[in-house]
């Protein structure tokens, strides 16, 4: 409180009690607003007001209102970094669907790449997509084929899944 670092004599005043008040509740204000600021230059702690801004900057289009979904766009954008390796590649797979939900194959003889993913998220299954389409040369074919496990088809039954076939329900998202 403000008022505490005036002189006693002066605190009992009205006009002053009135001024130091209203400007503690502008300090407060003024607090959480630089602390708004200081958050939000970093992805994973700011708020959507300022992943607008760092979707902006770097031209990304957002379709999607889920701010997990855009944060995790975002922190994609800033891992692709030159030289593209398998490594890198394998890293922002990791951070779209995780290490235990997808596979990787490399033919390097046929330049071939084999990707296998579990998911149920189609926006994740498109971001893959681009992912591979961005960091992979032009001359390797790529394959990709989501599994879906039998916890995901286990919960449909037989009456639906008997419209598709055994590679449709293993290899599309239902």
């Amino acid at each position: 409180m403000l008022i505490e670092y005036i002189p006693e004599f002066l605190r009992d005043f009205d006009e002053f009690i009135k001024l130091f008040s209203s400007l503690d509740i502008e300090i407060l204000n003024i607090n959480s607003y630089l602390s708004r600021i200081l958050y939000g230059q970093f992805i994973f702690y700011c708020d959507s007001v300022f992943i607008e801004k760092f979707e902006k900057a770097l031209g990304i289009e957002v379709f999607d209102t889920d701010i997990e979904k855009r944060r995790k766009k975002l922190i994609l954008k800033f891992n692709e970094k030159l030289p593209y390796t398998v490594f890198r590649l394998k890293e922002n797979l990791d951070l779209i669907f995780g290490k235990e939900n997808y596979s990787l194959f490399l033919i390097y003889g046929e330049y071939r790449l084999i990707l296998r993913v579990k998911t149920n998220d189609k926006d994740d299954l498109s971001e893959g997509i681009s992912l591979l389409e961005r960091m992979l040369p032009a001359n390797i074919e790529r394959k990709i084929q989501n599994f879906n496990t039998h916890e995901i088809v286990g919960k449909f039954k037989h009456g639906y899944l008997e419209k598709y076939t055994h590679r449709e329900i293993y290899s599309e998202i239902i």
